[in-house]
């Protein structure tokens, strides 16, 4: 009786054990089979999986061949080839929940983006469903999670509107650990992008105080991935460049801002190609050293910024620049007119320091189209350096350098501070300037094209608030002008003369031009307007008054040498006048460039007048056997008695005025011969005496026998009016 009790007993429990092997053996499999057919219902996406087993005794789950379909129900959004996932049971009696170990091979993921919409989307829609929030109060369930892995991953991203992919492979991802409410958190990444470099992150969080640290490592990074998003700002063709870096991060997660960054990043092989395929920027290699960022404290303090081989492409063109019109325009706000004023009292504190700021071999290629010619210069190996100065607080030494175009240099040395451009000491010496390579600039403003000329330029100034103090010498040697095109130009100044005037005899200018002045409008970036203004009003003076600047050095009045004074009937000046002869042909020898144009005029009337007045005079005096001195205090009565008294009287009736009757007596024929004989004398005497007296050259001087209406003496005599031109 007691055998058949026994045997029903082991006969249940193996029941038991079989209908719970069962269960055990058939749930992965209804779980797939549930999870397939029903997916729809639980997700909207068709979804495929190959296999799920579960080993009990060792708490391994594995899932093979999940695919996770797009909602076309074609093509696959989310696959791997296996996800594995070990637990530990023993844990779940303290509410602990021990995942062991996770691992997903060969993931691939790939995401679409169209605006603002992914293929996604449908995934993450909100649930209208109201969830009942479990009022009764229960002890927070700890997780601990070790050695996450993610091997040999493909990610696939792509932005429809812009047609861009960037794509991610052999992703690997390592976790460590990861516990949530205890201790710390480690989190390393790794993967290479299809394009080319490679992604390292190792992530430290330390949960007890909320702190984290990230060091993150970009080995050779492609920049051609982010190519599309420059080209939706700006109007580029190509965009070029691999970027490797070191960065640490440190940072509290309960405050955003409250972090610190070091590190180092490295930039090179870097151009970037405009809409005419032309090179607008490139460079060798840019290295920027960060000590520290704190961008809570708007601390900002780098070890060194150096920047190998740049070339930047700038363009003039009509009222804008090539890269202005890189910039895409941005569309405005509807309805937004308000504008808004900046707090002009509000300022940003901080502190922005580095140790070292470099360029090494950079070239600028500059070109202004908006000439009437064309115009294209290089700034060629530019050197930059600059680091602070030891002995003031916030001030930082510049030396900059660079070859004009293969021919002359450039080398400006500041020392400024960084938050205050008004108070600077700057030194700029300009050497060797080819003046045939602003030919263009010549040309259009003002007319003249240039056929030769070296330039140096030095000026040293003392910048302060509402204060300049400034000295500048300007040298040129041989510089020249051909003559005006006589086509549109800007402004009408005759460069030529104002040159001739300024040059010696060997072709050189050689000006000073101090400068002092002081108010509000003093301010670095108004230097060389009133530096240009200055040396520019003394090229005017010299060409709209040239004998102002000239008779300065001769300490004579100006009136002098543009008006010469000339005797009624003798060959040649007076001592006085051709002493002022003299001084012109002296300026003459000494400036080249200039030329001389002498016009010989009179007032015909007055002339004649003047004449037969003093030709009655001398008559009279041989008449009655006096000097001439004496005959100047004869009242007008004695004269006029005299001419009736001679055989020619007969011509004076009806006539008192003296002036009338003297050119009666006279006559008016005989008047105007001597004029002309005397004035062919003089101008004979002017001739001789500037070629073979002075030597100077037939062709330097040029005198015009008769002067235009517009050009008369300033008196009764004739004169000869001087205008010096500039040479052939």
């Amino acid at each position: 009786m007691k055998t058949p009790y026994l045997k029903k007993r082991y006969k249940f429990l193996i029941g038991i054990f079989a209908l719970i092997f069962i269960i055990l053996f058939t749930a992965p499999r209804l779980t797939r089979w549930y999870l397939v057919k029903h997916c729809h219902e639980l997700i909207g996406r068709n979804l495929e999986i190959k296999k799920i087993r579960v080993n009990y005794f060792t708490g391994t789950l594995r899932a093979y061949g999940i695919k996770l379909y797009e909602s076309d129900s074609k093509t696959v959004f989310v696959s791997f080839n296996l996800l594995k996932v070990k637990l530990d049971y023993l844990p779940l009696l303290k509410n602990e929940i021990h995942v062991k170990s996770i691992s997903l091979d060969d993931p691939f993921a790939e995401v679409l983006q169209n605006n603002n919409k992914f293929n996604f989307s449908d995934l993450t829609a909100s649930d209208s469903a109201i969830v009942v929030k479990d009022t009764v109060p229960s002890k927070p369930t700890k997780y601990i999670i070790n050695n996450i892995k993610i091997n040999r991953g493909y990610v696939k991203y792509t932005d429809i509107l812009l047609d861009h992919t960037i794509a991610l492979n052999k992703l690997d991802l390592l976790i460590p650990g990861f516990t949530w409410n205890s201790d710390s958190t480690n989190l390393d990444i790794n993967f290479r992008f299809v394009e080319g470099g490679g992604f390292y992150s190792n992530l430290e969080i330390n949960q007890a105080d909320s702190t984290y640290s990230v060091n993150l490592k970009l080995d050779s990074l492609n920049l051609g991935i982010i190519e599309p998003y420059v080209q939706s700002n700006m109007h580029i063709s190509a965009l070029h460049g691999y970027l490797t870096n070191d960065i640490k991060i440190r940072g509290n997660m309960r405050s955003i801002m409250q972090l610190t960054v070091s590190g180092i990043n490295h930039i090179y092989d870097f151009s970037m190609t405009d809409a005419l395929n032309r090179k607008v920027l490139s460079f060798k290699d840019l290295t920027v050293d960060i000590k520290n960022i704190q961008p809570d404290k708007n601390i900002v303090n780098l070890n060194s910024v150096t920047l190998d081989e740049p070339v930047i492409l700038f363009e003039m063109i009509d009222s804008t620049n090539n890269w202005m019109t890189l910039m895409k325009q941005s569309g405005s706000v509807p309805g937004d007119s308000v504008s808004h004023k900046s707090d002009s009292t509000s300022s940003i504190t901080g502190t922005y320091t580095y140790s070292k700021l470099q360029i090494n071999g950079g070239k600028i290629l500059f070109a202004d189209k908006t000439l009437r010619y064309p115009f294209e210069y290089t700034l060629n190996n530019i050197k930059l350096e600059s680091i602070p100065v030891a002995a003031s607080k916030d001030r930082y030494s510049f030396n900059i350098s660079s070859g004009l175009n293969g021919t002359g240099t450039v080398e400006l040395k500041t020392t400024l501070s960084l938050t205050d451009f008004n108070n600077m000491d700057l030194a700029l010496n300009i050497g060797q300037f080819r003046m045939k390579d602003v030919d263009a600039y010549f040309k259009h403003y003002f007319g003249f094209p240039v056929t030769g000329g070296i330039m140096n330029f030095k000026t040293d100034n003392k910048i302060r608030p509402e204060s300049l103090i400034s000295d500048n010498a300007l040298y040129f040697r041989k510089f020249t002008l051909d003559k005006s095109l006589k086509t549109k130009v800007e402004y009408h100044v005759p460069l030529r003369l104002a040159l001739g005037i300024l040059s010696d005899k060997d072709g050189i200018v050689d000006l000073k031009a101090p400068v002092e002045t002081k108010g509000k409008d003093v301010k670095v970036k108004y230097l060389g307007r009133i530096i240009l203004k200055i040396i520019g009003n003394l090229f005017v003076k010299a060409a709209v008054s040239p004998f102002n600047l000239l008779s300065s050095s001769y300490k004579v009045d100006p009136a002098t040498l543009q008006e010469i004074r000339l005797p009624f009937l003798e060959t040649a000046p007076d001592e006085k006048n051709l002493k002022s002869i003299d001084i012109i042909a002296d300026i003459l020898s000494k400036k080249p460039a200039l030329n001389l144009d002498v016009y010989y005029c009179a007032d015909p009337a007055k002339v004649i007048d003047s004449l037969a007045r003093i030709m009655t005079l001398q008559e009279y005096c041989r008449s009655n056997k006096i000097s001439e001195s004496a005959a100047l205090s004869l009242a007008d009565s004695t004269i006029i008695k005299y001419m009736r008294t001679r055989p020619a009287a007969d011509v004076l009736k009806g006539d008192s005025n003296l002036t009338i009757l003297c050119r009666n007596y006279i006559g008016r024929a005989k008047i105007e011969a001597i004029l002309d004989s005397v004035k062919t004398l003089q101008i004979n005497f002017i001739t001789n005496y500037l070629s073979h007296d002075k030597e100077i050259p037939a062709e330097r001087f040029k005198i015009i026998p008769v002067a235009p209406d517009t050009i008369k003496p300033s008196g009764n005599w004739p004169a000869l009016k001087t205008y010096f031109t500039a040479g052939n």
